[in-house]
């Protein structure tokens, strides 16, 4: 029988959107208020899964880039100066406007807590970054300092974005849908003790499926659940890429996933079809 299309209806669900939207416009109203970076110039854009529309019930931090786009207030001596000065202004930007003992800093980002009235944020402060392809074309593209990590990192959530919005429009609609199914899916294995809760983040997931035929995206989740997780077993993992093709999905890099990871993954999301019930 395997799960039921009720349940993979409901794993499909969108969580909502109401805290998300309102936290953005929090942390914008903050820096808006800020001094230091009322010269700047700069973009401010919700990512990740609530931008996506791929966002579950049990999603919680909300990821927002915070990109520096002119450079001339700051008289740096570098890029990696120019990003430290920006950077030390959104901090402080936050600090104020939401208490110390609510922001602070993580690898990729600045973490703002959880409050009473909005939820928990990442906020990826960085600079624009063109790379160049192969045809001598360039991609935009952003870059940023991971602090524990001692090192730039270069990131394409535009490209993601519209490549995600592609292939909804080629699967009719379906894709995003489909995405929010096996994250659910991925929660569920975890919250059973299945897998451990780092062997399948969430972006990749979404990489994963986002490689799927268009073909396979049927009309009923049953049908779906199958094409896909048949497919995965198949797949010449190697070959696959990230949802902004600009990056192959598996590599030795911290952005990439491990084969192994995603085949005992893959594994498990097979055998809840064939165990469930």
């Amino acid at each position: 029988m395997g799960i039921p299309e009720s349940r993979l209806r409901k794993w499909a669900h969108r969580g909502p959107q109401d805290a998300s939207k309102h936290t953005h416009d929090a942390i914008r109203g903050v820096l808006k208020r800020y001094p230091p970076l009322s010269k700047v110039k700069y973009a401010f854009d919700l990512q990740g899964s609530y931008s996506n529309h791929t966002n579950i019930q049990d999603d919680s931090d909300v990821d927002v880039v915070l990109e520096l786009q002119s450079t001339s207030h700051y008289k740096a001596s570098s890029t990696s100066d120019t990003w430290k000065l920006f950077r030390r202004d959104a901090l402080g930007a936050l600090k104020k406007g939401f208490g110390e003992k609510y922001v602070g800093p993580g690898n990729k980002s600045i973490k703002v807590k959880e409050t009473q009235s909005t939820l928990a944020a990442d906020v990826v402060v960085c600079l624009p970054y063109d790379t160049h392809a192969r045809d001598s074309s360039s991609v935009e593209g952003i870059t940023f300092w991971a602090l524990h990590d001692k090192r730039w990192v270069v990131s394409h959530p535009k490209q993601h974005s519209e490549n995600g919005a592609d292939k909804s429009k080629g699967t009719s609609q379906r894709y995003k849908r489909t995405v929010r199914m096996f994250k659910s899916a991925r929660n569920y294995l975890e919250s059973k003790g299945r897998i451990d809760a780092d062997l399948a983040p969430s972006y990749f997931v979404e990489c994963l499926v986002y490689n799927a035929p268009d073909g396979a995206f049927k009309k009923r989740f049953q049908d779906t659940y199958c094409e896909i997780v048949n497919w995965m077993g198949r797949a010449h993992l190697g070959s696959l890429v990230c949802q902004n093709e600009q990056v192959r999905l598996f590599g030795s890099s911290p952005e990439q996933w491990s084969t192994k990871d995603a085949r005992e993954f893959i594994g498990q999301l097979a055998a809840l079809w064939r165990d469930w019930g």
